[in-house]
């Protein structure tokens, strides 16, 4: 991901948020408009840089077959490489000197079942994940719109400078959500910078009024129960979570009456306490799927089973050369097998190693603060 560029955080009121690194320089500027019931509030946000996602023709076999933007060839290529080295080396060293190399090859023949099932039930377990992970953010999208949309629905029967600024600030505050669990899903692969970072300043300081607890009081009785000093990664996952509690304050703001003036006639509310509930569901929504991502960011994939796999891989691999040599008379023949098998199993490998991690900034990783900036232009 270009982490540099903050697409979804546009301050207030029409004012610019940028990074730090940002800051310092000029910075082109898109403009789009978000609509609340006949209500537009101009946003500037930066330029963001765009992002080259793999793309591929399926109907095209050469342009599959030859691409390599996103493709694990360039790392697999190596192996391969020495493989072959190997096999040749082994050929050569059998037909000219007074040493035999080659090994029987029924235990590789036992063995391969065994590589067989591992390096496959691992991509199918990453695999798993990859769209596990695509799930929750589907949600995350979803819930964020469908929150602004519906906000904006039940409370049309008031039209008031006050109701117009407070779905705003609601809207404001669940792009700003939004932006934040992208930065804290994706700190393991930027740990430069903390979802706290891409938290607008205005925020920032009203929740240390409101939500940080004082030093002086709450946080040093804590203190006394905690286990340990929070880490860096701790902070990271509590900012969605403080967030969550901030937007659920601003929804519950209009119950005080000063910001929609209209009052239902059956309840003699601003909104009705089941409509109330609903954007309160929404909410939870948003945090059930963050906390799943959560989960999948801080549970990696069993080291044992990464270890025994990745063993038995590189062992069967680099020792293949000699066994083919016992069964198989031309070299030229075995280092083309060779080659190929290093490829599939290696490569297997690899691409079990991109779906492990699909936060991020690589080819195959998901876009996801682009997806969250297409949600943030069509929230209402």
């Amino acid at each position: 991901m270009a982490r540099e560029q903050d697409p979804l955080l546009s301050a207030e009121e029409g004012k610019n948020y940028t990074t730090p690194q940002e800051s310092a320089r000029p910075q082109p500027t898109v403009r789009f408009n978000i609509k609340f019931n006949e209500s537009y509030s101009e946003v500037q946000v930066p330029k963001a840089k765009p992002i080259r996602r793999v793309h591929f023709h399926g109907s095209s076999h050469i342009s599959v077959l030859f691409q390599m933007y996103g493709s694990v060839w360039p790392a697999v290529i190596p192996y391969c490489l020495f493989n072959v080295l190997l096999t040749y080396a082994v050929f050569i060293t059998n037909r000219y000197t007074d040493i035999n190399l080659s090994i029987g090859d029924s235990g590789h023949s036992f063995m391969s079942m065994l590589i067989a099932f591992l390096i496959v039930t691992r991509a199918k377990l990453a695999y798993g994940r990859y769209m596990e992970a695509r799930h929750y953010l589907q949600n995350v999208y979803r819930v964020s719109r469908d929150l602004i949309q519906n906000m904006c629905v039940m409370t049309q029967h008031s039209r008031s400078e006050g109701a117009k600024k407070w779905r705003r600030d609601v809207a404001y505050r669940t792009i700003v959500l939004l932006r934040v669990t992208m930065a804290a899903i994706e700190f393991n692969s930027n740990e430069e910078e903390s979802a706290w970072d891409t938290v607008p300043e205005s925020i920032r300081s009203s929740r240390t009024k409101s939500v940080m607890t004082s030093r002086t009081s709450l946080e040093r009785q804590l203190s006394v129960l905690a286990h340990g000093s929070r880490t860096r990664s701790d902070e990271n996952f509590r900012a969605p979570l403080v967030l969550a509690h901030a937007l659920r304050n601003e929804i519950l703001s209009q119950r005080s009456g000063d910001r929609i003036k209209t009052r239902r006639a059956d309840t003699k509310t601003p909104m009705h306490p089941n409509e109330e509930r609903v954007l309160y569901r929404y909410v939870t929504e948003f945090i059930t799927a963050f906390h799943g991502l959560k989960k999948l960011v801080t549970t990696p994939f069993p080291f044992p089973l990464v270890q025994m796999g990745r063993t038995f891989l590189f062992v069967y691999t680099y020792t293949l050369p000699f066994a083919l040599a016992h069964s198989m008379h031309h070299p030229l023949g075995a280092m083309l097998m060779i080659f190929f098998i290093t490829y599939g199993y290696l490569g297997l490998e690899y691409v079990a190693m991109e779906l492990d991690d699909p936060f991020g900034d690589d080819p195959n990783d998901f876009d996801d603060l682009g997806l969250a900036r297409v949600r943030s232009f069509l929230v209402c």
